[in-house]
């Protein structure tokens, strides 16, 4: 799957790094990009370790969204 820059992604786990959504910074020569996550950090990663996701903002709402629906459904 191919990805342009400021796309938004997540990343598979990959050494001690879990699973994150960041947005593509850099599209590099082959199957490379540079993500940044929400510490501003930047990381490496091949075409195969990335998935689409959703924007940052929307996804913290799903959470939020989520853990709403299970606190309803606990009372």
């Amino acid at each position: 799957m191919k990805f342009e820059k400021d796309d938004w992604v997540r990343s598979a786990r990959v050494g001690a790094k879990g699973s994150f959504v960041g947005q593509v910074k850099e599209v590099l020569d082959g199957d490379e990009y540079v993500v940044r996550d929400d510490d501003r950090k930047r990381w490496l990663r091949k075409g195969s370790e990335l998935t689409r996701a959703n924007p940052k903002a929307d996804n913290d709402n799903e959470r939020a969204d989520q853990r709403a629906r299970m606190q309803h459904w606990r009372l």
